[in-house]
């Protein structure tokens, strides 16, 4: 299988502009995402999909492949559907570019596992929350996932709701997961649902209409950066390395 990495890199972020371009150590937050995926020897290409010169020019400057896209893209995923028009492939992995915290062996066993789940139509790295501060904020989506590991609802509220007991433990998306071609073709051709506009969960058009997403539990110390103060928290980290 042909196997294409996507970085969608959003220069005009709404809570954070520029955000691609954040120092961490000396280098753009997107390089650190782009280094990470070359790792992955399963790729066959890794691109960085953004609709800024600024960030284009500066991916030039670094050596990273980067391709322009539209500035009217809603979401990653429209933005990786642009870039699957230009490059074949039968699979396409979204690595978010405010994810820097990202490794190379999580994306590793993504990959594997889609190789081997073949009725999922998308698979995607999960993790534990640790901070529980994190489970309350609306900004960190929740996953609730059956005994198999597939994935039956995705909510910016905290889901499930512990009535009966205390014990269960939380799951987080980490911002990478995978599509096969065909559900990537009918992400494009399908409306988003009532439960995505709520939301604003791209991946809930999946749900909404019976595809099935495999998740994948990994040990991460992945983190979006949403805001100036995560970006600290990931410097901290990254300076250790």
């Amino acid at each position: 299988m042909r196997i294409i990495a996507v970085i969608p890199a959003r220069y005009q972020s709404s809570r954070f502009p520029g955000k691609p371009l954040a120092d961490i150590c000396g280098k753009p937050m997107v390089w650190w995402v782009y280094q990470e995926a070359k790792k992955v020897e399963q790729y066959d290409e890794v691109i960085v999909a953004t609709e800024s010169n600024i960030v284009l020019d500066v991916c030039k400057d670094l050596g990273i492949r980067a391709m322009m896209t539209s500035d009217k893209h809603p979401t990653g995923t429209d933005r990786v559907a642009e870039v699957a028009r230009h490059v074949p492939a039968d699979i396409y992995v979204t690595i978010m570019g405010d994810e820097p915290l990202i490794c190379a062996e999580d994306e590793k066993r993504l990959i594997s596992n889609i190789e081997k789940t073949t009725d999922a139509d998308a698979i995607m790295l999960t993790e534990k929350f640790v901070h529980p501060v994190d489970v309350a904020n609306m900004t960190t989506i929740k996953l609730a996932i059956n005994d198999a590991g597939y994935l039956i609802f995705m909510s910016r509220a905290v889901i499930p709701y512990p009535k009966e007991s205390i014990s269960y433990a939380f799951y987080k998306n980490v911002g990478c997961y995978a599509l096969r071609k065909e559900a990537l073709d009918f992400y494009l051709a399908t409306k988003p649902g009532n439960l995505e506009k709520a939301e604003g969960i791209e991946l809930l058009r999946l749900l909404e209409n019976h595809r099935k997403v495999m998740t994948v539990p990994v040990e991460s110390e992945s983190m979006a950066v949403d805001t100036p103060k995560d970006l600290e928290r990931v410097r901290k980290i990254l300076a250790k390395i």
